[in-house]
């Protein structure tokens, strides 16, 4: 008798251990979506996003690529429901810490300043793409376009 109320012990422990462990991933996966959600993209969704644009990235880019780009950035924003997913186009390098946004011609993301960043870009000509990105999505949130000399 005192063998089998051991063993029943025993196995009450087990099926309490396994219970925990069972509650602890349940909460684990609970977690790590909430995290996951909150992120909104996976590394590989981020990728993909980018890579969208970063085809149009170099050196010595002619300006019909570019002017191709520019058209992709303006659906692309139209598109967007949020004004943060928004890309801005610039003249210049993307890098740039606070390109001006205020000046016509500069900087833009509504469809007519990039049409005149866009209108500005000669065919014959080849330009450098550079791009910056959002330091905690990761998402491409610039786009710099310069011409070569």
């Amino acid at each position: 008798m005192e063998n089998a109320s051991k063993a029943l012990i025993i196995a009450g422990a087990i099926l309490l251990s396994i219970a925990i462990i069972g509650i602890g991933m349940y909460v684990y996966q609970s977690v790590s979506g909430t995290i996951q959600d909150a992120a909104g993209m996976t590394e590989e969704e981020v990728n993909a996003y980018n890579q969208e644009f970063e085809t149009y990235g170099g050196t010595n880019k002619r300006g019909t690529v570019v002017r191709g780009l520019c058209d992709k950035v303006r659906s692309h924003n139209n598109a967007a429901e949020d004004p943060s997913e928004e890309i801005a186009v610039i003249t210049g390098t993307a890098t740039d810490p606070t390109p001006a946004p205020t000046q016509t011609g500069t900087a833009g993301t509504t469809s007519t300043e990039i049409n005149e960043i866009k209108n500005s870009i000669l065919s014959g000509r080849t330009y450098t793409v550079t791009f910056g990105y959002d330091e905690a999505t990761g998402k491409v949130t610039q786009i710099g376009i310069q011409a070569n000399s």
